[in-house]
């Protein structure tokens, strides 16, 4: 039986890397490092880097094409991102 004071160690390390402002940033390192199966391979050959702000995913490309037909699915690639991190980290996405 689990004592009113007791953690799990899931819960434990939640607990330290948001006391230490650390989850966003290792939020952030999961989506780089999956990214190709977030976005598909044709969006992360034309992403130069990824940034997480407050729950603001900005995504820097080098096509301004894909940043346009982007920014018109941009609700649906939300969705999709958030379904797949399991949660709604991905407040918002800004294309640049």
């Amino acid at each position: 039986m689990k004592k009113s004071n007791e953690l799990s160690l899931k819960e434990a390390i939640q607990h330290f890397l948001k006391a230490h402002e650390l989850d966003e940033k290792l939020l952030e390192k999961e989506i780089y490092a999956r990214w190709e199966e977030l976005a598909g391979k044709s969006v992360n050959d034309k992403t130069k880097q990824i940034k997480l702000n407050d729950g603001v995913l900005t995504v820097y490309l080098l096509s301004s094409t894909l940043r346009k037909e982007l920014s018109m699915r941009k609700t649906a690639l939300i969705t999709h991102l958030n379904h797949r991190l399991k949660g709604e980290p991905v407040k918002d996405v800004v294309f640049r």
